[in-house]
Parts: structure tokens; sequence; C-alpha cells
């Protein structure tokens, strides 16, 4: 749907990724999507309280374990760089301390529900390997509500105001938003991320998190729509939309899921947040 102008326009003076995140995406959909380390050492290394974060979160219980990394030119062939791309986002994201007044998300919920999202599209491909859902997934599914920052910090509605009109109209709160504004958080969430030089895939698993029917669905549109889905489900940012919101129910099936493969993706979701937030340096 189309944005309004003005919230199209404040989307050019949005903050810009960091140039090591925006380097690394450029990487991503080759055959060969490992950049040199060289070329990791020389975007991130000369930041020493960037390497040393990263670093932290890389030998983390979360990720390493037992086995720690040395430099952070291994991570890439160690976990991969998606993974990379993901740790560098996540912290991003905590350190801008974003957040979505208009969608009752203060910048804390805000992190956690995209974090969790992340997670959640891990725990999905653990579910069901064979589906090919690529590991990117994670960075749309990390970054698939952003459009609620800039909707918030324009547009002069209050969050009470959007929910009298999806009860009163007894709608969705994604459908209010479009009622409301001509567009809603995905729409711009997905033009954020193509300025910011997303994949294409990436901006349309963002883009449609919330449409319904998908028409044409891959993998990694099914992914994060359900991760947002599962996020939800275990109570992280339900802020004011809460659950009132629609999935295209062939999310589940197209990914080889049923009712017991969905709880068990909730629950190591659930489980593994403790560990995430403390390899990020949050008390649980």
């Amino acid at each position: 749907m189309a944005i309004p102008a003005q919230l199209r326009d404040s989307l050019q003076q949005f903050e810009p990724l960091p140039p090591a995140v925006s380097r690394l995406l450029r990487e991503l959909g080759r055959e060969d999507d490992e950049p040199l380390r060289g070329e990791i050492s020389a975007l991130i290394e000369p930041d020493k309280e960037l390497s040393a974060r990263l670093l932290r979160i890389f030998n983390s219980t979360y990720y390493s374990g037992r086995y720690p990394i040395e430099r952070l030119s291994d991570a890439t062939p160690r976990f991969g760089l998606s993974a990379l791309i993901d740790v560098l986002l996540t912290d991003h994201l905590l350190c801008t301390g974003w957040s979505a007044e208009l969608f009752g998300l203060n910048s804390l919920d805000f992190w956690l529900h995209g974090s969790v999202a992340s997670l959640a599209v891990i725990e999905t491909i653990r579910e069901n390997p064979r589906k090919d859902i690529s590991r990117a997934a994670t960075l749309a599914a990390l970054l698939h509500d952003v459009g609620k920052v800039a909707m918030s910090r324009v547009l002069l509605t209050s969050a009470k105001e959007l929910s009298q009109v999806a009860q009163t109209e007894n709608i969705t709160f994604a459908e209010a938003e479009r009622r409301v504004f001509g567009c809603d958080h995905s729409d711009v969430s997905a033009a954020l991320a193509q300025l910011w030089g997303f994949p294409d895939f990436l901006v349309e698993a963002i883009e449609r998190h919330h449409k319904v029917p998908l028409p044409d669905p891959t993998a990694s549109v099914d992914a994060v729509a359900l991760a947002n889905l599962v996020a939800k489900t275990i109570g992280v940012g339900l802020g004011s939309e809460g659950l009132n919101f629609e999935m295209d129910p062939g999310c589940y099936t197209r990914l080889g899921l049923d009712f017991n493969a969905f709880c068990r993706v909730c629950a190591r979701t659930a489980i593994a947040i403790k560990d995430m937030k403390a390899a990020y340096g949050l008390s649980d």
C-alpha cells in the first residue's frame, strides 16, 4: 500500500545501518558468501569497543559454549555470514534504543520482539531443516517491525486511538493502521529495509508478514510470518496489538509443522531467551 508522503520522506532521514552491516549485506545471496577474513577485520576491529562486545557475544553460552573464537574473522567460517550480520544488527538495535510508542512498545520491548522472532526462525529451521529456509531470514525477522519505530516518530495518533478503531470496527490492528494511515507497519518496515540495501527476498518477507492469504509464498516469507506469531504466543512484544492479527494458516503446513511441532518451536524459543539476553549483557 502507498505510504503517506510525510512518512515516506521521513524515512530518508532515518538512522543508517552501521557501515559494516551495509557492506556485509551485499555479500548475501552470492555463491561464495564469505568475505575475506581480512575485510571483516578491517570493517569491525578498528572499533575496539564494538569488537569486544561482538567477541563476548560470540563466546557466550548461547553461541560458542565450550569452544570460543579468538578473532572476529573466525566468526564467519564458524557461524556463517548471516549469523555475523544478525549479531551486528541485534547489537546495533540494542545500542540505538529504538522504541515504538504508537504501538505500546518501549525500547526493550521492541528489541526483544525482533530478537526473539529471529530466534524463532532458527528454531523453525531446526524443527524442519528440509524446508530450505534461508538462515538470512533471521535478519528479516529481526527487523520486521522497524516500521513501527518510524511511524511512532511521525504520525500523530496514539496507541489507544488505534486500538479503539480496531475494537469498534472489529478488525485487526494492522487493518486499523491501514484505515487510519493508508498503510501498515509492514509496508514501512519493507521500505526501510529496501533503503538499507536488504536483498529483495528479505524485503519481501518483511513486507508480507501480515498479508493474508500469502500469494506464492516462499519458505522465508512463511518463516518470518510464523516467527512473529511465535514471539507473540510466548508473550514477547505484544504491545497494543497483542494477538489481534491474522496469519496465513498455510504457513504451518508449508513449513511442515503440525500443532506439536509449533509448540516445540515456541518452547525452545522461550528457553533460549535467557541465554540470548545474557549474551547481549542483559539480566533475565
